[in-house]
């Protein structure tokens, strides 16, 4: 056991206190992460006026999923992001908070890519054979702009978890600890051998 160890064991209140509200922030922030980036893959990135040889003009629309398909996967992922930064500790939680940056970077990069060049995104739009574009693209900057959002929201969670991953709750401690404190304090010795039992340990272990 390093000194650092040895100190921190005899004296648990150097160490930092425990911060809720940041990994209550991180998990907001991955929920708006995700509400963003599932709402830049289904709202309209750019229309095509088309002529068909049967129903005349039509402009078919191409919505964030289709330009950019990656937008819903990274959205789950970012649900995914909150269990994993939930289930552990220390260094895995700083580890995993590099992951969210570097996924929030290329999330950002690939909508804001798109706003600065979208001519180079090959389409085929649900029109009849033998139809025509008439027209140039009509881009909107509404589904760049939230994904490049999301984005952005999605890094400020990751350097969060990277930061304060030290200070943040374990989730893990505060739902055992209550179990071990109830069958300390437990009068009842027949109480205490069922809450052993309910918490999968051996009563007789003891004694």
């Amino acid at each position: 056991m390093s000194t650092e160890q040895a100190s921190e064991a005899s004296d648990p209140g150097s160490r930092p206190a425990s911060s809720p509200g940041a990994l209550w922030a991180v998990v907001l922030l991955a929920a708006a992460a995700m509400l963003l980036a599932w709402g830049a893959g289904g709202v309209t990135w750019f229309t095509q006026p088309y002529r068909t040889p049967f129903t005349g003009d039509t402009a078919p629309a191409a919505t964030g999923s289709v330009v950019r398909p990656e937008l819903v996967p990274l959205a789950l992922a970012a649900l995914a992001a909150v269990a994993a930064v939930l289930a552990t500790r220390g260094w895995f939680r700083r580890i995993i908070g590099v992951f969210i940056v570097l996924a929030a970077a290329l999330l950002a990069w690939r909508a804001l890519s798109w706003q600065l060049g979208p001519q180079n995104f090959e389409w085929e739009p649900p029109v009849p054979p033998g139809s025509m574009p008439t027209g140039t693209r009509d881009s909107s900057p509404l589904g760049p702009a939230l994904g490049v959002l999301a984005g952005v929201v999605f890094a400020a969670a990751g350097a969060l978890v990277v930061l304060r991953a030290g200070r943040m709750p374990e989730m893990g401690a505060k739902y055992s600890a209550p179990g071990e404190a109830r069958r300390r304090t437990s009068p009842d010795p027949d109480k205490r051998l069922w809450d052993a039992l309910d918490e999968g340990d051996d009563p007789t272990a003891d004694r």
